[in-house]
This record gives structure tokens, C-alpha cells and sequence, in this order.
């Protein structure tokens, strides 16, 4: 009895111990995640940081060049005003502003519409040559924008679209790349779904608007956000198709400032740049969790 009475507490302190340790070290997996995340967030704080050197520049009324800290000495918004006052030396930046927002809202509502249809037929509607559209649609998107530039100019032009938000707005519509995403997602859906539609008695376009769009959203949201940055963003096409001031695109307006102020006033061009970029990083990041679902979703079924 007195054996196993001085054996017991130690047994419990022992295991009491181990206990504790394995409290004190981690897991591997915990460091590594743990490591992952000191690594984000220094990439984070990196990235952000010429961000906010620019914000805080565009309040800044002194040169950059000629000894200014980066905090203003004398913050003033003259900066901001000149982008609705230019002097002359360049557009209007706002209204640039309201015309990149209306083709990249706009391309990017026909897209979805256009792309989610000529998907639902390639998955959902078979025909004769839907391979090999299909075939054609994936060769086609190895063809570099650049290389049908030219044609694409004469035809805009023939059909009196220059310098028209129709020339800034189509080229955006049918995105190769979203008929392929949005196909793998359709392709991917359950086909019980749809033919126990059709024995109720839906036709194809009940299928399509009932049953189909609400489950490829994230599909959707991915294609939506890569259509905006992709209008929002556009140079070279904006530069081709116009050719007055009062239809120019904010890249285009940038341009022009950086031209006007960029050797005397900096703080002009930041402002105009913190006003660039503010929307689409607003749309990333409201919806960058469906970009990583709809990634992760596409799969190669079908």
C-alpha cells in the first residue's frame, strides 16, 4: 500500500508535466501558420505603405522633389481642386471619371448576361459543333488583344461607333474567358437539378433564369470583378477608339495629367491616382472572397 501510494502522485505528476509542456510547444502546423501569417502581414503593411505615401501626398501643396517630408508641413485640398479646375493644362478628371464608371458598369452587366448564355448553352444545350465552338472559344483566347486592334478600329469605324460609348462598352461584352469559367461552373452542377425541372414542366429559359444563375454566383462575382478591372483599367483600346476630351477614360486622363503637372505639382497627379484606384480596390475588396470561391470551384469536370 505504501508503494502504490508513493507511486501514484508521482504518475500524476508526470502526466501533469507533459501535460503542461505540450501546452508550451506548438504544433507544427500552428508555427507554420502562425509564420504565414507574420509573413502576410509584413507583405501587407509593405503594399500599403507607398499607398498611403501617396494619399497623404495628394494633400501635400509643396513639390516632392524639393525637400518635402512625407508628412505636409501645411495639408491643403488645392490638390483635389484642380482636379475639376485643370487651368487648362489638362481634362476634367471627374468627368473621365463618370465615363470609365459607365463602361465598366455597363460591360460588365452585358458581360454577365452574355457570357452566363452562350455558357448555359455550351453546358446545358447540346447541339451539333458545340465542341468544337468550344474548342475554337479556348483557341482563341491564346490570340493576343493587340494583334486585332486594327481590324477591330476599322470596324467601329465603318459602323460610326469612334469616339461612342458603343466602341468602349462592346469590345468588353463577350469575354472568352468568362463562357469557359461560367461553363465549368454550369458543367459542375448536378443535372438532376435541371431535369427534374423539365418534368415539371420548365422550358430551357426557366432552367437558365430559375434554376442555373442563383447556383453559379460565385461564377458570376468572379466574372463580374475580372470584366470591371478589365474596363476600368483599359488603355491602349480607349486611346484607339477616341479621340475627343469629353469621352476620354480615366487611364487616358492620367496620362494627360502627368503630362500637364507631373514636373511641377506631384500632388495633382497622386490625387488623381488615389481617385483611379479607389473604386476598383473598393469592388476587390468587397467581393475578393467570391474571386478565391469561384477559382476554387471551377475545377476540370466536363
Amino acid at each position: 500500500m505504501s508503494t502504490a501510494a508513493q507511486t501514484a502522485p508521482r504518475a500524476t505528476s508526470d502526466a501533469d508535466a507533459g501535460k503542461t509542456g505540450g501546452r508550451s510547444r506548438l504544433s507544427p502546423s500552428r508555427r507554420a501558420k502562425y509564420a504565414a501569417t507574420a509573413f502576410g502581414a509584413v507583405f501587407a503593411v509593405g503594399w500599403t505603405l507607398p499607398l498611403l505615401w501617396v494619399l497623404i501626398g495628394s494633400f501635400n501643396a509643396e513639390r516632392l522633389t524639393s525637400g518635402a517630408g512625407f508628412v505636409p508641413s501645411d495639408p491643403s485640398g488645392a490638390n483635389w481642386s484642380k482636379l475639376v479646375q485643370p487651368d487648362g493644362r489638362a481634362v476634367n478628371v471627374f468627368v473621365a471619371f463618370f465615363n470609365s464608371s459607365v463602361v465598366a458598369v455597363a460591360a460588365t452587366l452585358l458581360a454577365l448576361v452574355v457570357c452566363s448564355m452562350m455558357a448555359y448553352a455550351l453546358a446545358r444545350l447540346p447541339f451539333r459543333g458545340s465542341a468544337l465552338i468550344l474548342s475554337l472559344i479556348v483557341l482563341a483566347m491564346l490570340i493576343p488583344t493587340e494583334v486585332i486592334l486594327v481590324p477591330l478600329f476599322q470596324q467601329f469605324a465603318a459602323l460610326g461607333l469612334l469616339n461612342t460609348y458603343g466602341a468602349l462598352i462592346i469590345p468588353h461584352v463577350v469575354s472568352l474567358f468568362g463562357v469557359v469559367l461560367l461553363r465549368q461552373f454550369i458543367v459542375n452542377l448536378p443535372v438532376e437539378l435541371t431535369e427534374a425541372a423539365k418534368i415539371d414542366g420548365a422550358n430551357a429559359w426557366q432552367n437558365y433564369r430559375y434554376i442555373v444563375l442563383p447556383l453559379i454566383r460565385p461564377g458570376l462575382a468572379t466574372l463580374g470583378i475580372l470584366v470591371f478591372l478589365a474596363a476600368w483599367n483599359d488603355f491602349l483600346w480607349p486611346l484607339i477608339a477616341t479621340s475627343t476630351p469629353s469621352m476620354q477614360t480615366l487611364p487616358l486622363a492620367l496620362i494627360t495629367f502627368r503630362s500637364a503637372y507631373g514636373d511641377s505639382e506631384y500632388g495633382v497627379v497622386m490625387a488623381s491616382t488615389i481617385l483611379a484606384i479607389t473604386p476598383p480596390l473598393l469592388v476587390f475588396l468587397f467581393a475578393q472572397r467570391f474571386i478565391v470561391a469561384g477559382i476554387s470551384n471551377t475545377g476540370l469536370k466536363g
